[in-house]
């Protein structure tokens, strides 16, 4: 009821038309209060006289702030012709720095929607995308042995195979529609995957395709790490600031002499855009799950565990996964789709073994009710959590995949197992020692020819 509700009252109200803009401050009929469009397209209140002169000169020396004669003719009929812009297809109000170079989408993910729907409704799509796909496929690539290049059509008919249709893939595992505009140097923040309850500063240091290694800042090159680069666990400079959470600072730093101006010129180095980072301005799906809830949850790492844990963070759509008096590092982010989480109880019911939190004086007789009350903790509800329809991949599919000892690597790579979730993967001309369980939509997997589309290296089949 709280969704549908909220869905019917939303586009009735627009605080930003309701307000009054002049020179980029925004005053309510009636009210004193003046408000700005910070970095983020978020409302803020401006608290001094001296932070409302500073948002206008701002305002001054923006190009769209300055409308043309024919555009001033119709300034109230865009509706990007408000103060700021306001991106054409999720109408996320914003400065140009929020925004890509054309100023008319504030997200390479806006653009790539845009671009699909204008690909979907034009004519022969099927066969314009079965050409292009066949195109990847044709795509050669050096290789040892006595033949000199590979590519995956001559493989599949040699194999007698077929690769992994395209529609078996999530979004962020499939096709990107643009370019990775991310560059070495660059500045951002984002989730250690070792210890992923902590947000960090780091520094593109390579860039690969669609992917780039990243780098703790004043750390060891040993910890660099690879993503891609639509990676919901990144995020731009400031956004720790603006969204309550504590940036570890680069080793050296205390806490209280980091901060990101005064850091980005002493290295003299640039933050990465706004515009580049996939995750922003993205809608949010309602969840009932919240901050300090409890559920119970299967340790990733030990699978065969079904642990006592807590809900301690939560970003968009996603929320971390945290078991009770266990180390950091078994941490999980997770939507309210995921496999691995259930409610209180769940194990009781299903005939399953809960293992209490290490160290809990009752752990042999434990009992949820006792430790809700312990904890002064609620349940997460039973209707947060959402059922994830099982895969459609099947055995002998070919992929291409992220290879787990040496992530700078992607490889050929066979489904050899399948359960509802995940997918196990063999690296074609490799022993199986090697073979590996991954979540079917695990951002490391992806459909042949991911490599060519993105510029990417493949490595092919070890060849005798």
């Amino acid at each position: 009821m709280e969704e549908s509700a909220a869905g019917a009252v939303a586009p009735e109200f627009d605080v930003y038309g309701a307000m009054d803009w002049t020179d980029g401050v925004g005053t309510l009929p009636g009210s004193e209060l003046k408000f700005r469009v910070n970095e983020f397209g978020v409302l803020e209140v401006i608290t001094d006289e001296a932070e409302a002169e500073c948002v206008k000169k701002a305002h001054a020396t923006t190009t769209w702030a300055v409308p043309t004669a024919q555009e001033g003719k119709h300034v109230l009929k865009v509706p990007w012709a408000r103060p700021g812009l306001v991106c054409v297809r999720c109408q996320h109000k914003g400065s140009p720095a929020d925004f890509l170079s054309d100023r008319r989408y504030c997200s390479n993910r806006c653009l790539r929607q845009d671009q699909q729907e204008k690909t979907m409704r034009g004519p022969n799509r099927g066969r314009r995308k079965r050409r292009g796909d066949a195109a990847l496929l044709r795509h050669t690539v050096p290789c040892g042995g006595k033949r000199k290049a590979w590519c995956w059509a001559s493989y599949l008919e040699q194999e007698k195979a077929v690769a992994a249709p395209t529609k078996l893939f999530k979004e962020h595992q499939s096709f990107p529609q643009s370019k990775n505009g991310f560059r070495v140097g660059m500045k951002l923040e984002g989730v250690d995957p070792e210890h992923p309850s902590m947000y960090c500063v780091l520094t593109v240091v390579e860039v690969s395709g669609h992917r780039i290694r990243l780098h703790f800042d004043k750390y060891s090159d040993c910890y660099d790490f690879w993503v891609n680069s639509n990676s919901p666990d990144i995020h731009p400079v400031g956004w720790c600031e603006k969204t309550g959470h504590k940036p570890y600072p680069p080793k050296g730093l205390k806490d209280e002499e980091f901060n990101w101006p005064s850091y980005i010129k002493l290295c003299k180095a640039q933050a990465a855009p706004k515009a580049l980072f996939e995750n922003q301005n993205t809608t949010v799906t309602p969840s009932g799950f919240r901050i300090g809830m409890k559920l119970e949850a299967v340790d990733k790492k030990n699978p065969t565990f079904i642990c006592v844990a807590t809900v301690t963070d939560m970003v968009d759509s996603r929320f971390l996964v945290h078991f009770d008096n266990w180390d950091e590092s078994y941490d999980y982010w997770c939507d309210a789709t995921s496999p691995y989480i259930h409610p209180v109880d769940w194990c009781q019911k299903n005939g399953k073994i809960l293992t209490a939190p290490p160290g809990y004086h009752n752990a042999k007789n434990f009992s949820w009710e006792k430790y809700l009350e312990e904890t002064n903790s609620l349940p997460a509800p039973a209707r947060a959590f959402k059922v994830k329809p099982p895969h459609s991949f099947q055995k002998h599919m070919k992929l291409e995949a992220v290879d787990k000892r040496n992530p700078m690597l992607i490889r050929v790579c066979t489904v050899i197992d399948t359960d509802d979730h995940r997918i196990r993967i063999h690296f074609d001309g490799w022993t199986d020692e090697y073979d590996y369980w991954v979540d079917a939509d695990s951002a490391d997997i992806h459909p042949a020819g991911w490599c060519a589309k993105t510029g990417h290296p493949l490595q092919p089949p070890i060849s005798e």
